[in-house]
């Protein structure tokens, strides 16, 4: 009777680890037959713009005085007197020294050293007392009424730069600030090391505020043209190529376009579209070419 009974309580177990088993098999056919929502991207969408786009030349360099001069006495003799001193404005014909030229049973008037030229005291050579010949240099001086900004243009764009061509000079010194120039002189030989060509860019400077040395960084126009333009965020790399998506029966399409300068939040668009298509400018960096989406609201 107890084998029976034995019997029976485990054709129950398997029965039931049977039916159970079976219920689970059921259920994961039912969910595998069971069709998963496609995802669907919102995106907004636009149209390429016409826009006036200008190319720049970017280069850099130094400010440098407009001329350098090294001031002599006419005379040999002893410093009796520095007139200037760092930083002083000399004018032509202005006294920057005196010199005692006595000699040892000679008397001599005092020498006047003048100035021939306009500039201002970038260095003191000699201080007084000093004995000097005329081949003593005593004073340097700088013309910084105007300056240069002597920039190196890559050999490639110096075919854009002509004399007379204006551009915008900007200096660590003054951030935020810029300052107008105009090309007055372009090297005739290319630096063979780095492969840049000297440009000289003339500066107004009455109030001395470019001092020579100073960084200085120079803007120029290449050219001004007109080109279709979309946001930035419309344009997507694959592989290092650029492309652009346009929804195609609610769908996303890529297209491969070649851009151009970028203008702010914009970017020139050189080829590939015709301006006509509607092209994904909000979401295609979530995209994937073919995959469905919804255009939003403009």
């Amino acid at each position: 009777m107890k084998k029976i009974i034995v019997i029976i309580i485990s054709l129950a177990l398997l029965f039931f680890i049977g039916y159970r088993a079976y219920q689970n098999y059921t259920a994961k056919k039912e969910a595998m037959n069971q069709k998963i929502p496609e995802k669907v991207v919102p995106v907004r969408t636009g149209k390429a713009s016409l826009q006036e786009v200008v190319q720049h030349i970017k280069a850099s360099g130094n400010i440098q005085a407009d001329s350098e001069i090294t001031l002599y006495s006419k005379v040999g003799g002893k410093i009796v007197e520095n007139k200037v001193r760092l930083g002083s404005r000399v004018s032509p014909g202005m006294v920057v020294a005196i010199i005692n030229r006595d000699e040892i049973g000679y008397i001599y008037n005092t020498f006047e050293v003048k100035s021939d030229v306009k500039g201002v005291v970038s260095r003191v050579l000699q201080n007084p007392g000093t004995m000097i010949t005329s081949s003593t240099p005593l004073f340097s001086m700088v013309d910084i009424d105007q300056v240069k900004a002597v920039v190196n243009v890559d050999e490639i764009k110096i075919r854009f730069v002509r004399m007379g061509l204006e551009a915008k000079v900007t200096l660590q010194a003054y951030p935020g600030e810029s300052f107008r120039a105009r090309v007055t002189n372009i090297s005739p030989v290319c630096n063979t090391q780095n492969r840049t060509i000297e440009v000289e860019l003339t500066i107004s400077n009455p109030n001395h505020r470019l001092k020579p040395g100073m960084y200085a960084e120079a803007e120029m126009n290449e050219s001004i043209h007109q080109s279709l333009v979309l946001p930035v965020s419309a344009v997507v790399e694959k592989l290092g190529k650029k492309y652009v998506f346009t929804p195609v029966e609610g769908r996303a399409q890529l297209l491969p376009v070649t851009v151009g300068t970028i203008i702010g939040d914009t970017i020139e668009i050189l080829s590939g579209i015709t301006g006509n298509e509607e092209i994904i400018i909000s979401g295609a960096d979530k995209l994937e070419e073919k995959e469905k989406v919804n255009v939003v609201e403009k």
